[in-house]
């Protein structure tokens, strides 16, 4: 049976990995699958800090520290992301409405019914 320092070292080495991955994937521009690491993160880190109560534990403070550290780095390039998509989505959202305002004045109008030419009947 591994004693809480073990089990929360082992967590960490988990977690370090989910976070690197999860790097991995935001440079290559995968941000599904980074937001996915970060999910699977959650469990792992939620153990993490019911383990930190047990004596020993505290121990492994500085390498949860840098873990901390990158994962906010990279929750800063997701918050960058998010801003560039949502400046995108307000410009796309301006150049509909201009469009919008701008077609009627490209839209033929129904051509008249010249009245010399229908058959009196």
């Amino acid at each position: 049976m591994e004693t809480p320092f073990q089990c929360a070292a082992r967590l960490l080495v988990a977690l370090d990995e989910l976070v690197a991955q999860e790097g991995n994937y935001l440079r290559a521009g995968s941000f599904e699958l980074a937001a996915e690491m970060r999910t699977r993160a959650e469990p792992v880190v939620s153990r993490i800090v019911e383990l930190s109560q047990f004596p020993g534990v505290s121990e492994l403070r500085g390498k949860v520290a840098a873990i901390v550290e990158r994962s906010a780095r990279h929750g800063a390039i997701f918050e960058e992301k998010i801003c560039e998509f949502r400046a995108e989505i307000r410009r796309t959202d301006q150049a509909r409405h201009r469009t919008n305002q701008l077609a009627p004045a490209y839209v033929r109008a129904p051509a008249a019914k010249n009245q010399r030419f229908v058959a009196a009947g």
